[in-house]
């Protein structure tokens, strides 16, 4: 299968798919850090505040992060998108008054929408960061997920949009198994994750930028320090084998991978043929319109 990238501004992808029958729009929207609650999670009032304020001011005209975030479905809903892909940290805990903003986002959009938890999305900052915490949380996702935050897939338009949560920097061999059972569907798939995998290019302003490897399968730069701040351990078996099969022949049908985490955007080549959209951070008004037409 064939795919060529155009050269594009940071908000905008466009890519030319052999065999597509109709040109699509999806809106990429990544780390908006909405920091709600309300008497529902009490235990959340302190990170509300502090966390509310940290962001706002740096928001563009120091508006809410929650007010970014509708103008964006506001702009995506009069650009006409055919579907929207959220990818992690759109909140920065899970508090039920923030997944309702987001719900009634996308409900309002009214578009098939596929999203995928961030590293802040299931954890509160007064809680530990666990498998457990994320276990106890990751219900909260259901109604965002179809009921599966670890993966999902949806077509549109002969198109599959692909979800993996790799919020831990780790997949699992399940959702290895998944993804290529996905990549051999034979239709043209992008892939929405929110850690960006590790690509050489992206590293050196990854490291200046948070002074650590943070991308999924990095394989330098990890210091004992960095991975206790960060809370990574070193890449397992089955995270290794998703980067590896992502860069392999056996992803030929991978148009593109996007995703957010770092808050900057980036572009670069996975294989030939496939590449790494990391898209600029919701909360500093960042966003991404891929547009998908055919392949003369």
């Amino acid at each position: 299968m064939r795919f060529e990238h155009v050269p594009t501004d940071d908000d905008a992808a466009s890519i030319h798919i052999d065999g597509l029958e109709e040109n699509l729009t999806i809106l990429h929207l990544t780390d908006s850090h909405m920091a709600e609650g309300d008497k529902r999670d009490p235990e959340a009032a302190e990170s509300v505040a502090r966390f509310q304020k940290r962001f706002q001011e740096r928001t563009p005209g120091g508006v809410p992060a929650w007010d970014l975030f509708r103008q964006t479905l506001a702009a995506a809903a009069a650009r006409g998108v055919d579907a929207a892909a959220l990818t992690g940290d759109i909140i920065h805990f899970p508090a039920h008054a923030a997944l309702d903003i987001v719900q009634a986002g996308v409900d309002e959009l009214g578009v098939p929408t596929v999203y995928t938890p961030g590293n802040h999305d299931w954890h509160f900052p007064h809680l530990e960061w666990s498998e457990e915490t994320r276990a106890e949380y990751y219900p909260r996702f259901r109604g965002l997920t179809d009921d599966s935050p670890a993966c999902g897939s949806t077509e549109v338009g002969g198109v599959r949009l692909i979800t993996l949560d790799n919020s831990t920097y780790q997949v699992s061999d399940g959702q290895v198994e998944f993804l290529r059972a996905e990549l051999d569907s034979g239709q043209p798939c992008l892939l929405f994750v929110h850690i960006p995998i590790w690509i050489k290019s992206l590293a050196p302003t990854v490291m200046e930028k948070w002074k650590a490897p943070i991308m999924m399968a990095s394989p330098t730069g990890w210091t004992q320090e960095a991975r206790e701040k960060w809370r990574v351990l070193e890449a397992l078996p089955s995270t290794r084998a998703c980067h590896d099969l992502l860069k392999s022949k056996a992803a030929t049908n991978l148009a593109a991978i996007f995703c957010g985490h770092v808050h900057f955007a980036h572009t670069d080549v996975v294989q030939p043929g496939c590449q790494q959209y990391v898209t600029a951070p919701g909360f500093e008004g960042g966003y991404r319109f891929i547009e998908l037409t055919g392949l003369d």
